[in-house]
């Protein structure tokens, strides 16, 4: 066995270990990345569980700064938008969505945490700060409420980081629109993928 496979079934194994929840999902997605997106920023699709039906594309713009665009199916309308902002060292980008009741964006913010080891962004939007938390060497990320409900979930296959990116993704609850989570994924993606590029 390779060291490379011997560590990425440890990792797995302690993943699945310290990420059981008795919470049951309210919705599921699997979120495959783009193999090539060129010079853009990385693009994803969002199915369903067995991957058949379309439900979002999370599509980029040719941009020095990571500037994405949230698509809703089968409509192909463009439901959200982020634009990540300049500043040295740290992940910080700026997010609106559309209400549907109301036909208006609503804005927020995104920002990264520094940290040594693992990921925390903060994310605030309507007068609601949600965490974006990344344990290592866990390939689940987590967000939480300000009184530290579980809202939400995704994890990275650890078996796709030899090919393309493919994620799991579980949300508990339907106290924010379900188009935070998304574009948050996409950012932890695109620090994931900076940092591994230097």
């Amino acid at each position: 066995m390779s060291i490379h496979l011997y560590i990425s079934v440890l990792l797995l194994t302690s993943t699945i270990i310290l990420n059981v929840h008795s919470q049951n999902a309210t919705q599921q997605y699997v979120i495959r990345k783009d193999f090539f997106s060129g010079i853009k920023a990385g693009e994803f699709t969002v199915y369903d569980t067995k991957e058949k039906h379309i439900y979002y594309r999370i599509e980029s713009k040719y941009s020095i700064l990571h500037n994405i665009k949230l698509i809703v199916y089968p409509s192909k309308k463009e439901i959200g938008r982020l634009q990540a902002k300049l500043k040295p060292f740290i992940y910080k980008g700026e997010f609106s969505f559309l209400d549907s009741q109301t036909n208006q964006w609503v804005n927020g913010l995104i920002q990264e945490n520094f940290q040594l080891i693992g990921g925390l962004c903060n994310i605030d939007w309507d007068g609601h700060r949600i965490t974006m938390k990344n344990e290592v060497p866990s390939f689940t990320t987590t967000f939480r409420d300000s009184n530290g409900e579980i809202l939400a979930e995704f994890r990275l296959r650890p078996v796709s980081i030899l090919w393309t990116n493919k994620y799991d993704m579980q949300i508990f609850s339907n106290k924010f629109p379900e188009q935070i989570y998304l574009l948050a994924l996409a950012v932890r993606d695109r620090i994931n993928s900076s940092k591994k590029t230097g």
